[in-house]
């Protein structure tokens, strides 16, 4: 009889429910660039799903197909859940195949939220100097156009060195009585705005 149940292997090594041994998620990606992230998190979608669901590798789980026609349930659901909620700052809801269908939609919501995106956040203004790239080839050759824009470009370029330089702090040097001439003009120049 004991020939017919294999024993589990045992976890202990396996702190965070990604294979790794206790490497956590955010670390095995941090390396790694974004097409290598999402294959690192989709095995470990199939992966686990795999598992959950009694197949003996990955490959049984097609990154596309909807976990429900994967033969998901609610419970098998919420196993899979737990298992990838064990990876560290990971807090998944129980819906988590419901809310997204397919191994590759989960694997992608999982990327985001073990390594954040941080380029989405300036993603609008790069689409407006984008935009603005396309209107300054229209301005074509006219000298005095040309001119009223570059100042205008000047001008905000200024503003936004302004604002980068007011956000950061102006420290006064320790002793005046013994800072060099250099050190006292830097001083005025950050305090003041002069360059």
């Amino acid at each position: 009889m004991r020939k017919l149940v294999r024993a589990a292997a045992p976890r202990a090594a396996d702190t965070d429910g990604t294979g790794t041994g206790g490497v956590g998620l955010a670390q095995r990606l941090a390396g790694l660039s974004e097409e290598d992230r999402d294959h690192v998190v989709l095995d470990l979608v199939r992966t686990h799903a795999a598992a959950v669901l009694g197949h003996a590798s990955a490959d049984a789980v097609e990154p596309d197909m909807a976990f429900k026609k994967l033969g998901f349930d609610s419970l098998i659901a919420v196993d899979l859940r737990n298992r990838l909620n064990a990876a560290p700052g990971l807090r998944l809801p129980a819906t988590l195949v419901f809310d997204y269908p397919t191994p590759t939609e989960l694997a992608a919501h999982l990327r985001t939220e073990v390594v954040p995106d941080t380029g989405a956040a300036d993603a609008p203004v790069l689409a407006g100097i984008d935009r603005l790239e396309a209107l300054l080839s229209s301005v074509g050759t006219d000298d005095d156009r040309r001119t009223r824009v570059t100042l205008r470009l000047n001008a905000m370029l200024a503003n936004w060195g302004d604002i980068r330089v007011a956000s950061e702090p102006v420290v006064p040097p320790q002793d005046l009585d013994t800072a060099s001439d250099e050190e006292i003009f830097d001083f005025l120049g950050k305090e003041f705005g002069i360059s």
